[in-house]
This record gives structure tokens, sequence and C-alpha cells, in this order.
């Protein structure tokens, strides 16, 4: 039933997205302390707003209660993807080009001779053929490294310090 409701969730949330100009990220039916949760997470060019995700949220929340889908006792929880919001899909990784962002590698990743990390920070400043290629600060010196997407556990956007 969970699939039933996220794909019926989805295209109503990007129906009412698309009036703002926003854009959904992911929508997921989750149950958390007993309470099931329909969350959908949504983005624009420059970050969601509050003002943004409140108008999307009353948006989403009078197509729901007109379609009436969901048999189920739930809240509703529209919120932007955060700071720090991990890199799903192709597209996300392109859009991300040029920014700051972290990696966990699946097996430790030789940086130099004998030096391994398990993750590492910096610019991406390219994704081809699988192939990230990021530009970090290694001891004052700036270094383009190439990492194969799969030696990649998980991308996501990062805070410079």
């Amino acid at each position: 039933m969970s699939d039933k409701y996220v794909s019926r969730a989805l295209a109503l949330a990007e129906s009412c997205a698309l009036k703002l100009n926003l854009e959904i990220i992911e929508v997921e039916w989750v149950k958390e302390a007993n309470v099931y949760i329909l969350r959908i997470i949504a983005d624009s060019e420059n970050g969601l707003s509050i003002d943004e995700a409140t108008d999307l949220n009353n948006l989403i929340s009078e197509a729901l209660d007109k379609e009436d889908f969901i048999s189920e006792d739930y809240m509703l929880e529209v919120s932007s993807p955060g700071i720090e919001r991990v890199l799903k899909t192709e597209e996300d990784i392109i859009k991300s080009l040029n920014d700051y962002v972290h990696i966990d590698f699946i097996n430790d990743f030789e940086i130099m001779k004998n030096v391994y990390l398990k993750d590492i920070e910096g610019t991406l400043i390219s994704y081809e053929d699988d192939v990230f290629v990021l530009s970090v600060n290694l001891k004052g010196r700036i270094k383009n490294i190439s990492i194969e997407k799969n030696n990649v556990l998980l991308i996501r956007k990062a805070i410079k310090f």
C-alpha cells in the first residue's frame, strides 16, 4: 500500500510544486514512533525558504484532503533536503558541480603512497563516465583526484569551514 501512496502523493506534490516553481526531490511514506508520516522533500533553485515550504505544505494538504486516498491517520511533513543533502541521482550530481562535497568510500582510498582515507571532502570539478574529480587541499597543496563511482558509498553536499 505504501508504494501506491507514494506514487499518488508524488504526482500530487509535483503538481502543487509546479505552481510555486519548486522541485520535489523525494516522497516517503514512513512509520516513526507508531505515527505514519507522508514526508515530502522539496527544493528550489536558491534553497527552499520557510515561506515556500509553508505554501507548498498548504497546497499539498488541500489536494490530499480533496483526493482523500490515504486510509490511515498520518502527518504531512514538507521540508528541504538540508544543506548537507545526499546526492542520490546523476542529475543531483551534475547540479552540484563546483560545490563542496563529502564522499564516503566503500573501500579505503589511497590518496598518496601508503596513505588511505575512509572519506574525503573537496570541490566537485567534474563527473563523467562514472568518475568523480575532486579538487582537494592536501597539506596546503591543491590537487585534483579521480574517484571511481563503484568505490563511493555516499556523496553529499558539505559545509566548508
